[in-house]
C-alpha cells in the first residue's frame, strides 16, 4: 500500500461510455422547487428578537454579555477568514494536521495553491460527456442528483470499506439508550492510509461520468478530497435533543442547514438500503440558488463554528447577545417555526431520498439539507467531498 503523502490528483482513466453513463433518479412528482426571491437568505427569515426561544434572552442581555459575545465572535471570525482564504475544506485530510517540517511545507503549498486560484482566473473544466452533462444539468436545476453506481464498482467499494465499518462499529460501542453525539457516527479515511479506498471511489466516480458532471458544474476539474465512513442507528439522537430546556414543540425543519464554506460538492454513497425508517438524507430542491453574500456567509459560518448556533440555553444566550446584524446561522432549521411561509416553502421542496444500496447522492452543499434520524436498523454511508 502506498503511504506517500500526495495531493488529490485525479488520475486519468477511461472516459465514460454510453453503457457506463450514470442512471439518474428523478425527484418525486409533486415537489415544488424552492424559488429564491431577490435579497432573501436564512438571515432574513427569522426575527430572533421576536422568536419565542430567543426573545427573553435578547431583551435581558447585559452590556457585559454583549461584549463577551462580540469577543468570541471576533476570535472565530478571524479563524473563518483564514479558512476561506485557503479553502480549508478542499485541503485533503492527510495534509491538515502536519507532524513534521515536510508536512508543514506540503500544507503550506496546498493552502497557497488554493489561495492563488482565488486570485488568478480559474481554467474552465473540460467539455462534459453525455452522462456528465446530465449530472450538471440536474445539479443546476435541483442542486441534488441521485445516481446508481455500476454493481461491480460498488461491490469493490463495499468490500474495501467493510473493515472500516467494523472498526467504527466497535468504537461506537453499544448504546441503546441514546445520547450519542454526531462526531461518534463517523471516521475519517486518509489517502495515505487508505489509498485503495480512494482509488476505488475515484474510479467509480470517474468511470460513471459523475466526476465529469461535477467538474462541469463547478467550472473546474474536480478531485476527490475526503472519504468518510459513517454509521447511524437509533442511538444517534443528537438532532432530537434541541431546546431541551423548553417545553416540547413542533420543529418541522429541525437540523435543516446549509454549508457556508462552499466550493464543494458532496457525494453520499448508500452502503445499505435506506428506507423512511433508516434516516434518509433530505434536500430542498432549488435552494442552491439562495445566496447570502460572502460577508453574510462568513457571519453564519462563524456562529456555527463558535457553537453560537446551538439550541442550549448558554448557546442561545451568546447568540442573542450579538447585534441583530450578526444573528445569522447556517444551521437555521431548528429555529424555523411551524405554519410560517418559509417552513411551507422549504418543506414543500424537500426531497427525502430513500434509495437502495449502491445509490449515490450528489448535492451542492450551499443548498438546504439534513440527515434523517434512524428509527430502525442501521444506516451505512460513505460521505465524500469533491472539489
Amino acid at each position: 500500500m502506498n503511504t506517500t503523502a500526495t495531493s488529490p490528483i485525479v488520475m486519468p482513466s477511461p472516459r465514460p461510455t454510453t453503457e457506463e453513463a450514470p442512471k439518474l433518479v428523478p425527484p418525486p412528482a409533486g415537489l415544488q422547487p424552492f424559488a429564491a426571491r431577490a435579497g432573501e437568505s436564512p438571515g432574513t427569515w427569522i426575527d430572533y428578537a421576536a422568536h419565542p426561544a430567543y426573545r427573553p434572552l435578547v431583551q435581558s442581555a447585559s452590556l457585559k454579555a454583549r461584549l463577551a459575545s462580540l469577543l468570541v465572535f471576533g476570535k472565530y471570525f478571524g479563524v473563518i477568514l483564514c479558512k476561506r482564504l485557503v479553502s480549508y475544506e478542499l485541503i485533503p485530510g492527510h495534509l491538515r494536521k502536519p507532524a513534521s517540517v515536510s508536512g508543514w511545507l506540503r500544507l503550506l503549498r496546498e493552502a497557497g495553491g488554493n489561495a492563488l486560484r482565488k486570485i488568478v482566473p480559474r481554467s474552465h473544466a473540460p467539455a462534459a460527456t453525455a452522462g456528465g452533462r446530465a449530472v450538471r444539468e440536474t445539479l443546476n436545476r435541483d442542486g441534488v442528483c441521485v445516481a446508481q453506481v455500476d454493481a461491480p464498482q460498488f461491490a469493490r467499494i463495499a468490500a474495501i470499506t467493510q473493515p472500516l465499518y467494523d472498526r467504527l462499529r466497535q468504537a461506537r460501542g453499544q448504546r441503546a439508550e441514546g445520547g450519542r453525539e454526531f462526531d461518534e457516527s463517523r471516521s475519517y479515511a486518509l489517502r495515505t492510509a487508505h489509498a485503495e479506498l480512494f482509488a476505488a471511489v475515484g474510479d467509480a466516480l470517474e468511470r460513471s461520468g459523475i466526476l465529469d458532471g461535477v467538474s462541469a458544474y463547478i467550472g473546474r476539474r474536480a478531485a476527490l478530497i475526503d472519504v468518510n465512513p459513517q454509521i447511524n442507528d437509533p442511538s444517534d439522537d443528537f438532532w432530537r435533543r434541541i431546546f431541551a430546556d423548553l417545553p416540547p414543540a413542533e420543529r418541522p425543519a429541525a437540523y435543516m442547514h446549509r454549508d457556508a464554506s462552499g466550493g464543494d460538492i458532496k457525494a453520499i454513497f448508500y452502503l445499505s438500503d435506506v428506507s423512511p425508517e433508516n434516516g434518509p438524507f433530505a434536500y430542498a430542491i432549488g435552494t442552491q440558488t439562495v445566496r447570502s453574500g460572502r460577508l453574510r456567509d462568513w457571519i453564519e459560518e462563524t456562529n456555527d463554528q463558535s457553537a453560537c448556533s446551538g439550541t442550549g440555553p448558554a448557546n442561545r444566550g451568546r447568540f442573542a447577545a450579538l447585534p441583530a446584524a450578526l444573528r445569522r446561522k447556517c444551521s437555521f432549521g431548528n429555529d424555523v417555526l411551524p405554519a410560517t411561509e418559509i417552513a411551507q416553502r422549504v418543506l414543500g421542496a424537500e426531497w427525502t431520498i430513500t434509495a437502495p444500496r449502491g445509490s449515490v447522492v450528489l448535492f451542492d452543499t450551499k443548498g438546504f439539507h439534513r440527515g434523517g434520524m434512524v428509527r430502525q436498523g442501521e444506516r451505512l454511508v460513505l460521505t465524500c467531498v469533491l472539489g
